[in-house]
């Protein structure tokens, strides 16, 4: 999501309640254990408590018994500026499935605000509260909490002090309501290129940039934060995709190079993989980017597995919508009907995207059993981190 504006980079989701997490990442069924809730009162500067398990409840909510209207809202992720978590609050009303914060200056009584917009929920599923954390020029809470070097400077460090630092960093995000990090990068530094010119990736090197994606993601998930890959197939080598269309290298070139970080990372078990809004000969035709085409996101599944959640990048984003001469609501239908679970409406009006894929469920646009197959990745998900019965 936008990198290119103040404090950048969008690749977004949300949670707001205080859990611990299971030592295993794994893309677990919904019949798992879930760690209870753990006390408000835990310092963010100890070590994460044992978690103590629970099972899931036996009346896990069906979404193949919810409304339409209900399953567009969960399949929707919004953007809100941290200023007016008024907006989010609605949008927790209204069933959003996840929430990204945007802005850089975090307002004060942050936690307790977060608070309100969990507690603004209707139902027993609350909304993700995610932000882009990946440090340097991307990090929404460098005042809530402190800055972070950035990804290129992290990625001379060993994978022990990047997991370290990841963790002590996770436990204020979660301190704060904040469970999702829109991030790591696992996107390549190619010289001359969008990504490397704002230091946003840990290398050029495919197996150092796996090493410390890895250890970013084990060190947030063991303090109870998840982690969203980005930008799947890899934006290395091209232009700011939120200003026109990005075209990477060819397939045969991105999955001897770029695609490496994704597939080492999805085979270890990433719970939730962004994909960007790229054109790739081999992978994608007729100038649809990979957010929206069928062809790529099915290769993506494939790779993925079943459990894994794919979330898009920002759908305001000009390479995903207007580039195309459609709106971010259309871009959001298009992009479920494709095969993502998760449609990032960054604009503002997140709910136009709601209705718009609720009208797409009720004419068969986009096929209800596929909208209720991504519902249910998504509570289980939300179910592993409390977030859900």
């Amino acid at each position: 999501m936008p990198a290119s504006l103040p404090a950048v980079a969008v690749c977004v989701v949300a949670v707001v309640v205080g859990t611990a997490v299971a030592p295993a990442e794994a893309n677990a069924p919904t019949s798992a254990p879930v760690a209870a809730s753990e006390s408000e009162s835990e310092s963010v500067s100890g070590s994460v408590s044992v978690p103590v398990f629970v099972s899931v409840s036996s009346a896990a909510p069906d979404p193949d018994r919810w409304g339409n209207r209900r399953l567009a809202a969960q399949l929707t992720f919004s953007c809100v500026d941290m200023a007016e978590l008024g907006t989010a609050r609605r949008h927790a009303r209204a069933g959003i499935g996840g929430i990204t914060l945007l802005g850089d200056d975090p307002p004060d009584g942050l936690r307790a605000r977060l608070r309100s917009v969990r507690d603004a929920s209707t139902s027993r599923v609350e909304p993700f509260v995610a932000s882009d954390e990946e440090g340097g020029t991307v990090q929404r809470l460098r005042r809530a909490i402190y800055p972070l070097p950035s990804a290129r400077t992290m990625g001379g460090w060993s994978a022990a002090r990047v997991r370290r630092t990841a963790h002590d960093y996770a436990l204020r995000m979660r301190r704060l309501g904040v469970r999702m990090d829109l991030g790591p990068v696992a996107d390549l530094s190619v010289a001359g290129y969008y990504i490397d010119s704002l230091s946003r990736s840990f290398s050029r090197d495919p197996r150092r940039v796996s090493s410390r994606v890895r250890a970013w993601r084990l060190g947030m998930r063991d303090a109870g934060v998840v982690t969203v890959v980005k930008h799947w197939p890899g934006h290395g080598q091209t232009r700011n995709s939120h200003t026109g269309p990005a075209r990477v290298p060819p397939l045969t070139t991105l999955e001897g190079r770029d695609l490496l970080p994704f597939t080492r990372e999805l085979a270890d078990g990433a719970p939730v993989v962004m994909v960007g809004h790229l054109l790739s000969r081999g992978l994608t035709r007729g100038g649809v980017p990979t957010s929206l085409s069928p062809r790529a996101l099915h290769y993506l599944r494939r790779s993925a597995g079943p459990d894994t959640v794919i979330l898009t990048d920002s759908l305001a984003m000009a390479a995903a919508s207007s580039s195309l001469g459609i709106t971010p609501a259309r871009a959001a239908v298009r992009s479920l009907r494709a095969g993502a679970d998760w449609a990032m409406a960054c604009d503002a009006a997140p709910l136009r995207a709601v209705a718009a894929i609720r009208r797409a469920l009720d004419d068969g646009t986009i096929a209800r059993a596929q909208a209720v197959d991504s519902a249910l990745r998504i509570l289980a998900l939300k179910a592993r981190r409390g977030l859900a019965p």
